[in-house]
């Protein structure tokens, strides 16, 4: 899991911008400068500012990318997929989020998060958090303030999910630590249970050896048994392979 996180919190810390790409094939064109895509301009510029600079600047300090898009047509496509094309074509941050409205339509702004950190996430979760968020938004009574209060939550939700991945990340390396090193206290301490009980057993088998060989000299004593052969019949044997029969003595 670790190995999955990491690479993704580094890219959101060097996370800028991307805005010179061109969207060819995107039937709405490149990403504007702003965070706001207004084409019928629904909203007054103004507001447009208002909303669009606070985004930008967290784009730009925390890599947390929020889009709003308003268009008063979606030409019966759904929601969920108006969302996703301008995902796609202008969102490369890893945590990213479209807030969609369409003008006149009571169930908008929706919000649909979406990027590789989004995909950690539990789904149930997200859902539910998206849910309270479009919900908080409806409690405005203008389009145009629903529009603005549905980019704060937002924004504060997909924060809120970065902050809480980086500290859960942050918790998993120190609880590693913490067992590598309780590993590795336990590795020394058994290295030297097993240096102590060497260097017992050293003073132990020396006084072992030293008692064996002691009762071992002050036991009996024997010549080894040798076999003994008459020579050429004779009663006793001289050195250099002679043998003297001495006979009968005479007076």
């Amino acid at each position: 899991m670790i190995a999955r996180i990491i690479p993704i919190l580094f890219s959101l810390m060097l996370a800028v911008p991307v805005t010179a790409e061109t969207a060819s094939e995107f039937e709405y064109g490149p990403r504007p400068p702003l965070s706001v895509f207004d084409p019928d301009g629904f909203l007054e510029p103004e507001l447009v500012k208002q909303i669009s600079d606070p985004l930008t600047n967290i784009y730009k300090n925390e890599g947390v990318d929020v889009i709003v898009v308003i268009l008063t047509d979606l030409q019966g496509a759904p929601p969920e997929h108006v969302a996703r094309c301008f995902s796609d074509a202008w969102c490369s941050s890893p945590v990213h989020c479209i807030v969609l409205h369409v003008p006149g339509r009571k169930e908008s702004p929706w919000i649909f998060p979406a990027g590789k950190l989004i995909d950690l996430l539990d789904p149930q979760t997200v859902r539910q958090s998206v849910e309270t968020a479009e919900k908080r938004a409806s409690l405005e009574t203008k389009e145009p303030g629903k529009v603005r209060a549905a980019s704060t939550e937002a924004t504060d939700m997909l924060r809120y999910w970065m902050s809480n991945m980086v500290n859960h990340s942050e918790l998993l390396k120190t609880e590693r630590a913490k067992a590598l090193a309780v590993f590795e206290d336990k590795s020394r301490l058994r290295r030297a249970v097993l240096l102590l009980v060497v260097a017992c057993s050293i003073p132990l088998i020396a006084c072992v050896s030293m008692i064996y060989f002691l009762f071992r000299k002050r036991g009996p004593r024997y010549f080894p048994n040798r076999p003994w052969q008459l020579r050429l019949g004779a009663p006793h044997a001289g050195g250099n392979h002679a043998v003297v029969s001495l006979g009968p003595t005479t007076l």
